[in-house]
């Protein structure tokens, strides 16, 4: 990125000082605001398990699974947030399930709705989740507990595991 800023900031040389300035500040900030894992500064740690919470199925490897992920919560309202809160729900244990290894690469960031349908979708990885809305129902508490929205998430889902009432910020989407 810095690299190619510079020949950015090399083919604009022919404006004025004050508009290169303001380019390489606007630039800059730009850079500052991407997600990036290690900010969240989460500090892994051993399963006490062999049993993955979301197919409740023995697994050779497990990982800890953040339930709410962290490009999850950092695109719904904790890019925001000042680093020891970032390091707070990173490390929040009640945000966090034991994962059979494929079944958590296969989630990736993705909420509720994303990750269901990536446990059928033909591509190779076929597992059943066997606890879905449990995992849901802690989806949903972890976001009220940040505060984070939920604008992105499919209220269906939420309403096919109980949760009635989903609450949405940043603009509200179906009343708040």
């Amino acid at each position: 990125m810095l690299q190619s800023l510079g020949n950015y900031v090399k083919r604009v040389s022919s404006l004025p000082a004050c508009c290169c300035a303001l380019l390489l500040v606007a630039t800059s900030s730009f850079a500052q605001d991407r997600y990036d894992r290690k900010d969240f500064n989460y500090q892994s740690y051993k399963p006490s398990t062999s049993i993955g919470f979301y197919t409740n199925q023995t697994c050779s490897f497990i990982n800890i699974d953040h339930m709410v992920s962290l490009k999850d919560a950092y695109d719904s309202g904790a890019a925001s947030w000042g680093a020891s809160k970032k390091e707070v729900f990173a490390n929040d244990r009640s945000n966090h399930a034991p994962s059979c290894g494929p079944v958590n690469s296969s989630k990736g960031s993705a909420g509720p709705k994303v990750f269901l349908s990536r446990s059928n979708d033909g591509k190779g990885l076929e597992y059943e989740i066997i606890r879905f809305c449990e995992y849901v129902r802690k989806y949903y508490a972890v976001k009220v507990r940040y505060d984070l929205s939920l604008a992105d998430n499919d209220r269906v889902t939420f309403k096919s595991c109980g949760i009635a009432r989903v609450g949405y910020k940043q603009g509200c989407m179906g009343g708040c």
